[in-house]
């Protein structure tokens, strides 16, 4: 009776940890190499965060990155997110910093955050009174992104009736946690270059590889990269059926 009590725990301690998110995803949401509290971190003109947001402002796409980054990596100490949106700015030793006006909303202390968009720090810490977001934090933040995927998935034609949840998902990706690193070119790069297939499709398969990526990181499923393949095959298969107008050029062999 004692080995099958402690089994059944065992299986359930393993099921619940598995559906945290994996530790990966909180990588890639989070700054690089990220370190323990500093208390001075980010807390003063002469130590602030170096983004590196602007460090080449011409790439758009990186610089929403590494803005996205700094809202995703801290958290206040009950979990809840940080407001970055009072910005301003001031004349630094190495010239323009950013000072964020941070309001915790339960017990209303204020923190200015100083912030250097121009460098690249290679290491992050935690300033203080704040801390870092880990996989239960984010869990219960991603969960209604993971519910629109799963509603997808429950459609017969996602294609035709998932367009604006598609759209709000690939949104919430680029503005959130970038598209890179969902991005798997030995899955994708002979699909997205078909010639003779539609970019409605090829734009189609795209999103569903990529928001499959993230919700496999999202439950810490064994292979995200496979089970992203496996959904896009399927989601193809599907929209041949349901919609042989469109040209698929040689999107099924290029998938095999």
């Amino acid at each position: 009776m004692k080995t099958i009590c402690t089994f059944l725990f065992c299986l359930v301690a393993f099921y619940c940890k598995a559906q945290l998110p994996a530790q990966e995803l909180v990588n890639y949401i989070t700054f690089e190499n990220l370190k323990g509290p500093l208390d001075d971190y980010g807390s003063s003109i002469d130590k602030p965060i170096g983004t590196g947001a602007f460090k080449n402002i011409s790439d758009r796409n990186a610089m929403q990155n590494r803005m996205a980054k700094l809202r995703n990596t801290y958290r206040w100490p009950d979990g809840s997110i940080i407001d970055f949106s009072k910005r301003g700015s001031t004349s630094g030793k190495t010239g323009i910093v950013d000072v964020y006006t941070l309001t915790n909303p339960t017990t209303k202390n204020v923190i200015s955050l100083y912030v250097d968009p121009y460098k690249t720090d290679s290491a992050y810490f935690v300033p203080k009174g704040l801390i870092a977001v880990n996989p239960n934090i984010l869990e219960k933040e991603i969960a209604p992104i993971l519910k629109l995927v799963e509603e997808l998935d429950a459609s017969k034609d996602s294609y035709t009736d998932q367009k604006e949840n598609l759209s709000k998902l690939i949104t919430y990706l680029l503005t959130n946690v970038g598209l890179a690193n969902f991005i798997d070119r030995e899955n994708l790069t002979k699909v997205m270059t078909d010639t003779q297939a539609k970019d409605e499709i090829k734009n189609y398969l795209f999103s569903i590889y990529t928001i499959h990526k993230f919700y496999a990181l999202g439950k810490n499923l064994p292979t995200p990269k496979a089970y992203a393949l496996n959904k896009m095959r399927v989601a193809f298969t599907d929209f041949q059926k349901l919609h042989p107008d469109i040209e698929t050029g040689n999107i099924k062999i290029n998938l095999n």
